[in-house]
């Protein structure tokens, strides 16, 4: 069964109920009324009648009789009158009962004699009629009864009709009623078959960037719109991280198995020429010796870059602990000295900055500094100068790079921190790629920044943006 139909229905038998209800309380509320009525009337024809009978002394024996008016007088066409005796000996009547007389029993009589008026329904042949009952008193003693009677069939025929109305009346409502609903229900259900619709369109589709219309108010509806769209635009987002992500992964297999053949071609190249020529030539075995090592240590370099990027995609954190900077900028000064050759290197940390702490990991904020340094050096020619400068402000630690080497395009800037990413200008320096990738992985772990400014030929500049830990602002 349909939402629609369900709707249809229960819209239907709410109205139906209600229309029932107030049939019923219409109907039992009019016959009331008129029962009502008829006995007002009854009780005032008593009561008229009442006033006119007499009750005279006779005789010893029938010390008192009962002297009644005509009691026609008192009647109407549908309105008869009796009177009887206690032993239920007819006294008078009205002329318009001819040869019949109202129903009178044992009961009745009985009941009178307790001296209180009272209402009874009697059947006269296949008419109900309504009987007041008053009985006569006579010096305390009830000496006879009056019974006033009123047929109940025009009452009957005027609610016999109000029931025929009130069952077509309510037949053609409920028939609007389930006719309105039905079409209520396809208004209302409207947008939600609009919503199927375009859900089954996005399924066939696969198309993620389609999204549902709605013109309506902010109303359940309009909420269950928003969230639908809301959750395709989630859709699309992880849908395009996930698309992106296996473009990476394919590309960072395609790099690491073209980084690992090269040095692999090496040594093999070099173990051949070892069997072949090594055991003659010493000095051609030495130099592919050498060879090896590089390609070995290469290779090593290569796969603990790869770990780290690993460890990183399956969302390691750092521990962090406060350090005072200056003195891991003075171990990686010592270090940076062995890498630097015959570049010059120059290392300033101001003097604000000697009692400056980060939160920071020792071990990975040397290599995030090395990391720069290391390609600075690589790429800035004899005799060129870098320098490592220490800036702090009273929310901020900056850590210059400089260098006065080759520089970067301005188009390569946005790509530069890609993994595997190389421009052509780097090629002959060698490297695997992967140095600034791990440098942006450990700042954003430090809830630090990278940005670069670089100036073709003329060098470049990496800043990296540590905030300064809390306590040391007091």
């Amino acid at each position: 069964m349909t939402i629609r139909l369900k709707l249809t229905l229960w819209y239907s038998i709410v109205v139906s109920l209600t229309l029932i209800v107030f049939s019923f309380i219409i109907y039992t509320f009019l016959s009331y009324s008129l029962a009502q009525e008829i006995d007002r009337d009854l009780a005032g024809r008593a009561v008229g009648v009442i006033r006119s009978i007499r009750v005279v002394e006779t005789s010893f024996l029938t010390p008192q009789k009962i002297v009644l008016p005509d009691v026609d007088v008192f009647g109407y066409p549908n309105t008869y009158l009796q009177v009887v005796d206690m032993d239920g000996r007819l006294v008078a009547k009205s002329s318009n009962l001819f040869n019949r007389n109202v129903p009178l029993n044992e009961d009745t009589l009985q009941q009178a004699k307790n001296g209180e008026s009272f209402y009874e329904w009697v059947e006269v042949g296949k008419q109900r009629m309504r009987i007041y009952n008053y009985p006569l008193l006579a010096q305390n003693r009830v000496v006879g009864l009056l019974q006033v009677g009123q047929p109940y069939s025009g009452a009957q025929i005027a609610l016999n009709r109000l029931r025929w109305l009130l069952w077509f009346f309510s037949g053609l409502m409920i028939l609007a009623a389930a006719t309105i609903g039905w079409w209520l229900a396809k208004v209302a259900l409207k947008p939600v078959e609009n919503i199927t619709e375009t859900a089954a369109s996005i399924r066939h589709s696969l198309n993620l960037q389609q999204r549902i219309a709605y013109e309506g108010p902010k109303d359940e509806l309009g909420r269950l719109v928003a969230t639908l769209n809301s959750m395709l635009d989630s859709l699309e987002t992880a849908y395009q991280e996930l698309a992106d992500s296996h473009v990476a992964q394919r590309r960072f297999v395609a790099d690491v198995s073209h980084e690992l053949k090269t040095p692999l071609t090496t040594i093999r190249g070099n173990i051949d020429l070892i069997r072949r020529m090594g055991e003659e030539h010493p000095d051609i075995r030495q130099e592919a010796m050498e060879d090896i090592a590089s390609e070995a240590e290469r290779m090593s370099r290569l796969v603990l870059d790869m770990l780290v990027l690993a460890r990183a995609d399956a969302g390691l954190t750092l521990p962090l602990e406060p350090v005072f900077l200056s003195k891991v900028i003075q171990q990686v000064g010592r270090q940076a000295k062995l890498l630097a050759k015959d570049i010059e290197f120059k290392i300033t940390v101001e003097e604000s900055c000697e009692q400056v702490q980060i939160l920071a990991d020792t071990d990975y904020v040397k290599q995030l500094v090395l990391i720069l340094l290391d390609n600075a050096f690589k790429y800035t020619a004899s005799p060129g100068v870098v320098e490592l400068l220490v800036h702090c402000t009273h929310e901020h630690v900056k850590i210059h790079v400089k260098d006065n080497g080759v520089g970067i395009e301005q188009a390569e800037l946005e790509h530069i921190f890609e993994r595997f990413y190389r421009s052509d200008k780097s090629r002959p320096v060698g490297g695997s790629g992967l140095g600034l990738s791990i440098a942006k992985w450990i700042a954003e772990q430090h809830q630090a920044t990278i940005t670069v400014n670089s100036i073709l030929h003329k060098g470049s500049t990496f800043i990296i943006t540590f905030p300064i830990f809390q306590s040391t602002l007091n």
